[in-house]
């Protein structure tokens, strides 16, 4: 299930950061004649906020995040951010596959190279994903054909896995900012994000033998319970502002 609150919260957030920045740490002039390299912000409160248009995977819409820091001059911020991120069916290991509901919360670290109305931005995150719903993978069914004391057997398995939280992550991000009005941009961005997700791995295991009647009957069964760790990854693109 997913958290309807989750996305209130990022907007309550969006909305302080974009009218509780200081103006603190500015280089610049109060003459509307200065040139525009000398009124833009050097150090001080930035923010980037943005969501997730659409994943490599073909997946929309898979997500909104905040980030608000310090920039240390031109070129290097620091700070935090916090998300929410919603996939549908991402593989998880092997045939696997799980909806995801995720609130990520990250320290960021951004390197701008240029400081002109247009440069491209290099960035990582680092942080924490927790798990907001509790997914199961879908049900894989296989079957193993033998014999015991001549008489034909089969076994059935089903296994699926049941994820109950989530993990660490690490993000790479590659940009590009356009100012398109005084100390505000467009920024867009590619990401590839990798993180992990833990919870109970079952497996069911059915004995049947083949009768004389060609009917199958079921001899014995057994079910097992297992810890279970999956790495995730995945590939979206980023769209938002830069203040």
């Amino acid at each position: 299930m997913q958290k309807n609150g989750i996305p209130c919260v990022l907007a309550i957030l969006i909305v302080t950061c974009c009218y509780g920045s200081p103006d603190y740490g500015q280089t610049g002039t109060s003459d509307p004649k200065a040139a525009p390299e000398v009124l833009s912000k050097s150090t001080g409160f930035y923010n980037v906020t943005t969501f997730i248009p659409v994943t490599f995977s073909g997946q929309f819409f898979g997500g909104l995040q905040t980030i608000c820091g310090y920039k240390f001059n031109n070129y290097l911020s620091v700070g935090g951010g916090v998300g929410y991120e919603h996939f549908n069916s991402i593989p998880t290991y092997e045939d696997f596959k799980a909806d995801l509901s995720l609130l990520p919360v990250f320290a960021d670290i951004r390197y701008t190279p240029l400081t002109g109305k247009f440069s491209p931005v290099i960035a990582v995150n680092a942080g924490y994903k927790f798990l907001l719903n509790k997914p199961s993978t879908q049900v894989r069914y296989d079957t193993v054909y033998s014999s015991v004391m001549t008489v034909s057997a089969r076994n059935d398995f089903a296994e699926y896995t049941t994820y109950t939280q989530g993990g660490p992550f690490f993000t790479a991000e590659v940009g590009f900012k356009a100012m398109v009005f005084k100390r505000i941009g467009l920024y867009l961005s590619v990401d590839y994000s990798l993180w992990s997700v833990s919870g109970d791995y079952y497996l069911s295991d059915k004995l049947e033998l083949q009768g004389g009647d060609g009917k199958w009957r079921v001899n014995a069964s057994r079910e097992t319970t297992d810890k279970s760790l999956a790495y995730v990854h995945a590939f979206f693109v980023r769209l938002g502002i830069v203040f």
